[in-house]
């Protein structure tokens, strides 16, 4: 909030302005309080644009329509003069931080309050579209984070820019704007929630959806490009890439929104420890400096002194100076204002009320104007003493102050009414100590809170470690076995080479001649002379050529398979594909070739 300059005016309307708050493309926007003592901000439109009947004529319709906007996540227009030379517009003050400078200080917004503030502006969108407004202007600098909840402000208010001579433009920001936005194209409630999306995202990763850069270059990513959500928490990943949806009628509804997120807890603590500090200090400058312009009031606008002469007792008499202090109030009368009366005799008796003009001057009007009109002068009271300088007139130190009771309290004198400034500092400190605690122990909670957390995080993982450690030792083990069982099958596995060793044994018949007559020779006395065998005698005479040839094939058939048999069950068991292939071959070659001499038959 920055100072009035020496060429603002003291007051809007009803309204008193305490200081700035910024500029737009509308008028320049003021912190103010009402003749209640409320907080107000106060939008004067530009004298340029004032200038244009056919803003006039919108600025009137958009008005009426944002008057109808409930307060309960917007700051509502409560005033507003479309006909005024320089006209303007009232709404609620709202104590806060806006969005865009909250997540420059403080960085992105964790989830929880991500998911408080996209129910609160879906709630203050829905509320904005149901009485035909769309926004237009949906970006973090329009969103309030306050103690409570969300608000949105200047709603509705830019369509009444459209098409005035001043502003021949896309009204909008870069990064927050829809396609058909950008393009020019006529808008519908949708386009809100493409902005809504953008500033989701915008708020849980402290950049907008589409970048940054100039207006030519987001105007191409906005209906080129998609957006970037790799860093938007994946509860709310969805919901924010359905509203960026190029397509109008696939961005969700207001009311869709809501049924998705369904019930969000707002408390105290529903934004962090920092930002929530940042807004009750903000909150905390409000307060006093409304306390420093009402105390300034007091002293200086429309109230220096209000005096009765003579006839204070008389019911006239009080009448005049409650209507001579209202009027010095309402109208910035910063004279002093007295009821004529005093001086001797009935004619001395008339009531009027003055400005600056002499006592004498005001009666002598007053006396013709009532003797004119046929009317009597009002008859003085002898012995009335001098009206206190207030509308109210006090009496006996017992007597009861009538309106004591619209505030639930007796104000039994001036001095009570008028509280001593030092009280109200006092106060003003004790309020400050008050809050200050609250903000120490909500602190002090958020940090348990966090640290239990955070314990929490540990100890998870810390199970994680040490199950990740055990399944990399089970993985292990299995490992060395599966490395185990490999190198067991290799120290049994026969090779090639091994193969061809055996090759000579298979072919020269040092082995075979005698394992052929020794097993002929078996045969032919197990047969024949041991009584077990009942079957045909087999007779065997080593010294003939046909029984030495029929030795040899024997020797070549029980020793070559036999031999290959091994090798080929040592490949199997080894998973040797080439040593079984080879050991099958070396069987059928041996039977192929006994097959060919004869042997079988």
């Amino acid at each position: 909030m920055g100072p009035l300059e020496s060429t603002d005016p003291e007051r809007i309307g009803r309204y008193r302005l305490i200081g700035r708050l910024g500029s737009g493309g509308m008028g320049q926007v003021f912190f103010g309080r009402s003749a209640g003592g409320r907080a107000v901000a106060i939008k004067r439109i530009h004298p340029h644009m004032a200038a244009d009947a056919s803003f006039r004529q919108r600025f009137v319709r958009e008005v009426t329509a944002a008057r109808q906007v409930s307060g309960a996540f917007t700051a509502p227009v409560i005033d507003a003069d479309p006909d005024d030379q320089v006209p303007w517009l009232v709404t609620s003050y709202v104590p806060s931080l806006p969005l865009d400078e909250a997540v420059r200080a403080h960085g992105p917004l964790p989830e929880a309050s991500v998911r408080v503030l996209a129910a609160g502006l879906a709630e203050a969108l829905a509320e904005i579209h149901r009485v035909g407004l769309i926004h237009r202007d949906l970006k973090p600098g329009n969103v309030l984070l306050a103690e409570d909840g969300p608000r949105v402000i200047d709603f509705g208010i830019a369509r009444a820019t459209d098409g005035t001579a001043a502003t021949q433009s896309v009204i909008g920001t870069p990064g927050f704007m829809s396609p058909e936005q950008v393009q020019g194209e006529s808008l519908t409630p949708a386009s809100d929630l493409f902005a809504y999306g953008a500033v989701l995202a915008y708020t849980a990763t402290g950049a907008g959806p589409f970048g940054e850069g100039n207006m030519p270059t987001m105007v191409m990513r906005i209906i080129g490009h998609e957006p970037d959500l790799s860093a938007v928490p994946e509860s709310l990943r969805h919901l924010v890439a359905a509203c960026l949806s190029k397509n109008p009628q696939g961005r969700p509804g207001p009311g869709e929104i809501l049924d998705y997120l369904g019930d969000v807890h707002v408390g105290p603590a529903w934004l962090p420890p920092a930002v929530m500090m940042g807004v009750q200090e903000q909150v905390a400058k409000v307060n006093k400096a409304l306390a420093v312009s009402a105390g300034d009031g007091q002293a200086t606008g429309a109230h220096q002194r209000t005096e009765a002469l003579g006839g204070a007792t008389a019911l006239g008499g009080a009448a005049g100076a409650a209507a001579g202090a209202a009027a010095a109030g309402a109208l910035g009368d910063d004279q002093a204002t007295r009821v004529a009366g005093g001086g001797q005799g009935a004619d001395n008796g008339a009531t009027s009320v003055l400005g600056e003009q002499t006592q004498q001057q005001g009666y002598q009007q007053t006396q013709q104007q009532a003797q004119q009109q046929g009317y009597q002068p009002t008859a003085r009271f002898p012995g009335a003493q001098q009206v206190p300088p207030t509308a109210y007139q006090q009496g006996e130190p017992g007597d009861r102050d009538p309106y004591a009771d619209l505030y639930g309290t007796r104000r039994d004198s001036r001095a009570e009414a008028d509280a001593d400034p030092r009280q109200q500092q006092e106060q003003l400190r004790q309020q400050e100590e008050q809050r200050r605690r609250r903000m120490e122990e909500q602190q002090r909670y958020q940090q348990e809170q966090h640290r239990r957390a955070e314990e929490q995080r540990l100890e998870q993982r810390r199970r994680q470690e040490a199950e990740r450690a055990h399944r990399e030792r089970v993985r292990a083990e299995q490992e060395a076995a599966r490395r185990a069982q490999a190198q067991a099958r290799q120290a049994g596995q026969p090779g090639v080479w091994g193969f061809v060793k055996l090759l000579p044994l298979l072919v020269i018949p040092l082995v075979q001649i005698p394992l052929g007559y020794g097993a002929a020779l078996a045969w032919s006395w197990f047969t024949t002379e041991s009584g077990v065998w009942n079957g045909m005698a087999y007779a065997f005479e080593p010294l003939t050529m046909d029984s030495f040839w029929h030795a040899t094939m024997l020797g070549y058939f029980l020793f070559n398979n036999l031999v290959s048999l091994e090798y080929l069950v040592r490949s199997l068991r080894t998973s040797f594909v080439t040593g079984a292939v080879l050991a099958l071959g070396a069987i059928a070659a041996t039977n192929g070739l006994l097959y060919s001499f004869g042997f079988w038959g």
